[in-house]
Order: C-alpha cells, then sequence, then structure tokens
C-alpha cells in the first residue's frame, strides 16, 4: 500500500492506534511479576559460597520475610507450579483461535527486512555503518529475537523445574536438571535485561513500553518504528468492513461475555473451585480469616509487643512464624486479579457507586461501611464467613455451618424489611 496523501505528523503523534491484545498484556505483566517472585526467592535459595552470587544480607532478609528456608522453597515452587499451569492453559485454549497467528506470523517470523535490521543495527552500534534501517512490522527484529531465544528456554526450565521439585529420575537426573535449570535461567535472565533496558530506560522505545499497560500507540511512532505494521493498519483502515463468520470458541465467548453468567453455572463453578481447593490445598475457601492476618500483620509492623502479647493478635503473631504465609492471604489476592481481570474482558470496569434513587453516593458509602464492620465482627464471632464457615462448613456437613446459614438468612429479610427503602 501506498499514502499518496500529505501526512500530518502533528496528528499522528496524537492518535493512539491499537498494538496488542488485552491477553497479550495480561500474559506479559503475569510472567514478569512471576519472574521477578522466582529470580528472588530462587536467588535467595542459592547459599553455597561456590555459587551463591547474591550477598549474604540479602539471602538472610529474603529467608526472614518467608520465615524459613522451608518456606521460601516452598513458595518458590508453588509459584513455578502456577507461571507452568497458566502457560498450559493459556496455549491450550487460545493457539487455535488466536496464539498461532500472534507468535508464529508476528512475534518470531524474522523475514529479509529482518535479518538486514539485526546487521545494520550491530554495524551502527559498533559505528560501522549508517544506514537507515528496513522497515519492520509490529514487533521489530530485535524483539523478535528475544521472543525466540525465550521461547526455546522456557519448555527447558518448566521441565528441569518440574525435575527438581519432585525429584522425578535418579539423584544424577536431578542434579543435571539443576544445572541446565540455572543455566537456561540465566540465559534468558541476560535477554530480559536488555529488553527492560530497551523497553523502559531508551528514550526511543518508551511508547512500546507503555502499550504494554494501554495496548495503544501514537500512530507516529508505528509509522516511524513499525512501518509495514502501520501500511497494514491504514490498509484495513481503507478497506469497508465486512461481517466475520463466528470463529471465536465457547471458551473465548465466555470470557468476553458482557452478561453475567447464569446463578447455576457460576455455583457449579463455585463448587468446582471448593472441591479443588480441597484436593490441593487441604482446605476449603475463607475470606475474613485472610483479613484478619492482614490486621495482625499491621500491627504487628506498628505495634509489635502489643500484638505480641495480645490475647487475640497474639494466635497470628508467633516468632518464626510469617503472618502473612497462609492460603487465605493469597487466595484474596486472587479473587481480586481475578474479578478485575474478569471486568475488564467483560468491558464492565468501571469506578462507582451503585445506590437507590432515595440516598446519596455518601450515604450509601457510610451504610457499606457499617453493614461492612458488622459483618466482619459476626464472622470472627462465629469463627468463619459465608465463604470459611457456610460454604467450606456445609461441605463438609459442619452443624455450624447450617446454624451460620439460617442466622444470615434471617437477619438478611429482617434488615432488608427495614432498609428496603434505601433501593427502591
Amino acid at each position: 500500500m501506498t499514502t499518496d496523501a500529505p501526512l500530518n505528523f502533528e496528528a499522528m503523534s496524537q492518535r493512539m492506534i491499537k498494538k496488542h491484545h488485552v491477553a497479550i498484556i495480561l500474559l506479559h505483566w503475569f510472567n514478569a511479576i512471576t519472574w521477578l517472585m522466582e529470580l528472588t526467592t530462587g536467588a535467595a535459595l542459592i547459599v553455597s559460597p561456590n555459587y551463591r552470587f547474591m550477598p549474604v544480607w540479602f539471602v538472610e532478609m529474603i529467608t526472614e520475610v518467608f520465615g524459613s528456608r522451608g518456606n521460601l522453597l516452598r513458595f518458590h515452587i508453588a509459584a513455578g507450579l502456577l507461571w507452568v499451569t497458566v502457560f498450559a492453559v493459556y496455549g491450550i485454549f487460545g493457539w487455535r483461535t488466536y496464539l498461532h497467528r500472534e507468535v508464529l506470523e508476528r512475534e518470531v517470523a524474522l523475514d529479509r527486512d529482518d535479518l538486514q535490521w539485526l546487521r545494520i543495527r550491530v554495524l551502527s552500534i559498533l559505528g560501522r555503518s549508517n544506514e537507515p534501517l528496513p522497515p519492520q512490522g509490529v514487533y521489530n527484529a530485535g524483539q523478535k529475537m528475544f521472543a525466540l531465544m525465550v521461547y526455546a528456554m522456557l519448555p527447558i526450565i518448566m521441565v528441569t523445574g518440574l525435575i527438581m521439585a519432585f525429584h522425578w529420575g535418579s539423584a544424577a537426573v536431578v542434579g543435571w536438571a539443576v544445572v541446565v535449570h540455572f543455566a537456561t535461567v540465566a540465559v534468558v535472565v541476560s535477554g530480559l535485561m536488555v529488553h527492560v533496558y530497551m523497553g523502559a530506560v531508551f528514550p526511543e522505545e518508551k511508547p512500546a513500553f507503555f502499550s504494554m499497560l494501554t495496548g495503544m500507540v501514537p500512530e507516529l511512532f508505528a509509522y516511524k518504528h513499525h512501518h509495514k505494521w502501520w501500511l497494514e493498519v491504514k490498509a484495513m483502515e481503507s478497506t469497508p468492513a465486512q461481517p466475520a463468520a463466528p470463529t471465536e470458541s465457547t471458551l473465548s465467548r465466555w470470557l468476553h461475555m458482557k452478561e453475567y453468567w447464569p446463578a447455576y453455572w457460576a455455583g457449579l463453578g463455585l463448587g468446582l473451585t471448593l472441591l479443588a481447593t480441597f484436593l490441593i490445598i487441604g482446605q476449603g475457601l475463607g475470606a475474613s480469616g485472610g483479613f484478619t492476618r492482614y490486621l495482625a500483620f499491621t500491627l504487628s509492623l506498628i505495634a509489635p509487643q502489643y500484638a505480641a502479647t495480645h490475647p487475640y493478635w497474639g494466635n497470628y503473631v508467633q516468632p518464626g512464624q510469617p503472618v502473612l504465609m497462609d492460603f487465605l492471604v493469597f487466595e484474596l489476592i486472587g479473587v481480586v486479579i481475578g474479578g478485575f481481570v474478569s471486568g475488564w474482558l467483560a468491558g464492565r470496569f468501571k469506578i462507582s457507586t451503585d445506590h437507590g434513587p432515595r440516598i446519596t453516593p455518601r450515604t450509601r458509602w457510610a451504610l457499606a461501611f457499617a453493614g461492612g464492620a458488622i459483618s466482619g465482627v459476626g464472622a470472627r464471632m462465629a469463627r468463619g464467613c459465608t465463604s470459611g464457615l457456610a460454604l467450606s462448613g456445609g461441605a463438609v456437613l459442619s452443624a455450624g455451618a447450617f446454624a451460620f446459614m439460617l442466622a444470615v438468612f434471617a437477619a438478611g429479610f429482617l434488615g432488608a424489611y427495614f432498609l428496603r427503602k434505601v433501593w427502591l
């Protein structure tokens, strides 16, 4: 495609065009956060003076955060397993409808222009060439080389990590897995340092970094740095839109549906989630216990002596036992992230205050705070909330769970009678 009309560079610098799908952004930051946690804990696990590359104070500090080296190792393995699982699910369900084109055709496919770009770029860094760089697609050749290296190393890191975690094979196999695991991680980290510098520090590539937050880049940036992709975008804009055949998978439609799931399907999903926590973690779901630990941790920072000697908070603040090292703490973080992702994918994410026509947002906030405080105190007095006591307790036929739910429904109906005008 050629553009005969004169270009308005000022307007192009203001106009934003979409570069990344939301799925790519989410995977990118999940990968970044997981790698940060794994590198931090993995470095702290290496204590031998012959192999340790971090200072002693760093190893001791990270170990102290987790309470013991055993907890540190368990967290490292758990985060690694979560990372492997997410990538497996993402690859299985997204390959046919999205990843095949995004990865094979755009992210790692090198053409003649890419090879020329690499040659000229290296020579220009060495001061031996002033040739203009060839036009690039949605990813430049440097980004493609980094992606190729990462995709080649990831399966090795995953397999060797599983061998180390579950001791698959003989001692020799596990020993070699350790060597290969750390070698491949070192290769990825070396490329990652260049990748982070180019994306977050190098001035010319700053828009590429922010595109991993918003999914958008200025059109002028695309014109200058990804000219072939810019031509594709302009060609699509000039072509009349044609109704596309429905190719989305059922899972993809569910993830992006704007309507809420039917209550029966949501209940089935919640039940299966509860079953999974019993099988994998050895306990059910909960919420109030996690918030209690957040508060206990805050008290231990503000008034450690008071928290340690208090008859209630002292049960959570114990020497050598990190307050936040509990399943419910991480479950609540997952609930927040899951709710954010769900609302984002469905297009429902917004900041608002829902209230009836007869009250103001301030009154709604006051009622919500009061109701939350009363519910929180009641949950601790009952030694569980609707998740920990009602759902998890009811799943094991606890008598307290059924008594609790009867009380919840009775109080709910009674409160609705007096507060119905707030919403009607």
